[in-house]
């Protein structure tokens, strides 16, 4: 986890988030339906000048002899990187952290090194390993010519993670993602990956506000975000793990009061 959150502002009214994982570029389960979605998120952000990306990891497939998944079903590792690179050098520029998956740990595990490494270096992306926090700021400056250029933000705080396990289950997978909020306290979002599923659920509760003493109420989002490999003859078919939607969540920011909506 990185020591101090990465800092940006996106100087609109409002924006939109698009945490993306679980792609396993190279899985014979990455399918042409799975690249046309996959692109129709790229090109919408490319397009967007207030939408940003997180990168949850499992970006590469990574099959190896010793995997689960075979490396002769596949594109090779060389073949992965540079689809990755092609895909998402667009929006370089809008993406703003990298974490590793579980299956880029399959290198990690055998070579001690992340080919999302190379990756970020060739695109110059910041890349954060396990986790990462972020706060951002949202919404135009309403006091031009001033010094008082922080006043009109929205501040969100981000915790993203790739999370393990999370069962068969919806209930079991979106408490995979709430179990971070152990981890980290105090985000308003908090992003996991890993499972596959598209799942979202608010949590409330009361704090005292350090600043004036008042008692007020929160709310924080748990979001389960997605992934693209389509089911028939795949993994999730061999074990029994239902078909699910392919796909990323868009999580609106509003830029004049704090508000969250999450898209699936």
């Amino acid at each position: 986890m990185n020591e101090k959150a990465i800092d940006h502002w996106i100087k609109d009214n409002v924006a939109y988030l698009y945490p993306i994982g679980d792609i396993h570029l190279g899985d014979k389960s990455f399918t042409a339906k799975s690249m046309a979605k996959l692109k129709g998120y790229i090109k919408w952000i490319q397009n967007s000048r207030n939408s940003r990306v997180i990168l949850m990891g499992d970006i590469f497939n990574v099959a190896t002899r010793a995997s689960k998944t075979s490396p002769f079903q596949q594109l090779s590792l060389k073949d992965e990187m540079k689809l990755a690179l092609q895909l998402f050098k667009p929006i370089k520029n809008k993406i703003l952290g990298v974490i590793d998956g579980n299956h880029e740990n399959r290198a990690v595990d055998y070579m001690d090194y992340s080919p999302l490494i190379h990756f970020c270096d060739v695109l110059g992306l910041r890349y954060l390993q396990y986790s990462g926090v972020f706060k951002l700021g949202v919404g135009v400056n309403r006091c031009a010519g001033s010094s008082r250029t922080d006043q009109a933000k929205i501040i969100y705080i981000v915790y993203a993670h790739h999370t393990t396990g999370g069962g068969t289950t919806k209930g079991g997978r979106i408490n995979r993602v709430a179990k971070l909020s152990e981890i980290f306290t105090n985000a308003d979002i908090y992003l996991g990956a890993h499972n596959h599923d598209l799942i979202t659920t608010p949590n409330e509760g009361w704090a005292v506000d350090r600043r004036t003493g008042n008692v007020k109420r929160f709310r924080q989002y748990f979001v389960d975000c997605g992934g693209y490999l389509d089911w028939n003859g795949s993994y999730a078919e061999q074990k029994m793990f239902p078909p699910l939607k392919i796909g990323s969540p868009k999580i609106r920011l509003d830029g004049k009061v704090k508000d969250v909506k999450v898209s699936l």
